[in-house]
């Protein structure tokens, strides 16, 4: 019961507080780039708060998995140049393989993704795919196309749950998802992680999709196209002198820990 309340209490914290960013960050014309990182990474951070509360969206706590996203994580920033934003990558317990973006350098990873991927390498690449979405800027501009400034500023708690659900549905138009793609790829090459991984996780996701169960998972749904998608990650030609670096996790542990 106390439990119960405290959630309650959270919640209602929660949406006050989104309510007062709505009306301090977002006195701003209809585009995204004038919002600065600063105040993204605020209504970010706020976001994610209130997504954790969802029990669809429990944050997963072990200490090994944590371990171990926050290595590749560092190994990817390790190939950002001038990025802006401070990451912070958060996994939630679900079996459904999703990873999705919110404001402000947030990547939420789900424990059935990590268990889908056989390498840590086949995670990176989701990594730096929506990775290529937080420096893209594309969930504002999202936002902004299928709500507008003027609806999102409103303060409306009806609107902050909508905003929300937008947030954990990953829906990206295909332009957006191929400019994800190809800065995965670069992001992968100053890695040194091998580029082409991504599409050996499309042909993996690919080859599910006459699984019943599986066309119901987030990433099968919301990113189509896998055949062009594969087609294009296996064009991409990485330097002469590029040397893929396997990252030292021990990848059976890590999943035994799901």
């Amino acid at each position: 019961m106390q439990r119960s309340i405290l959630r309650d209490l959270l919640v209602l914290l929660g949406v006050f507080g989104l309510i007062w960013l709505a009306f301090s960050l977002f006195s701003y014309p209809e585009d995204p780039q004038l919002l600065s990182i600063e105040k993204e990474e605020r209504l970010g951070e706020a976001y994610v708060d209130l997504i954790l509360l969802n029990p669809m969206f429990r944050e997963f706590e072990n200490r090994q998995v944590d371990s171990a996203i926050r290595v590749i994580g560092d190994r990817l920033e390790g190939g950002l140049h001038d990025s802006e934003y401070n990451y912070r990558f958060v996994v939630f317990d679900s079996e459904m393989i999703n990873a999705f973006t919110v404001p402000g350098g947030n990547i939420l990873i789900s424990t059935g993704l990590i268990g889908f991927c056989d390498t840590p390498e086949e995670l990176a690449s989701v990594m730096a795919h929506e990775m290529g979405h937080v420096e893209e800027r594309h969930v504002l501009s999202r936002l902004v196309k299928e709500l507008g400034i003027e609806i999102l500023t409103s303060g409306d708690q009806y609107v902050i749950g909508e905003v929300t659900g937008l947030l954990t549905s990953t829906s990206f138009d295909r332009k957006q998802e191929e400019e994800a793609d190809l800065f995965a790829a670069h992001l992968l090459e100053e890695s040194a992680i091998e580029p082409r991984t991504l599409a050996t996780l499309f042909r993996k996701l690919e080859e599910e999709m006459d699984n019943e169960l599986m066309k119901h998972f987030e990433i099968i749904s919301t990113h189509p196209n896998f055949r062009f998608r594969i087609r294009e990650a296996l064009s991409f030609k990485p330097a002469e002198d590029f040397e893929a670096k396997p990252i030292e996790l021990d990848w059976e542990e890590i999943r035994g820990e799901l």
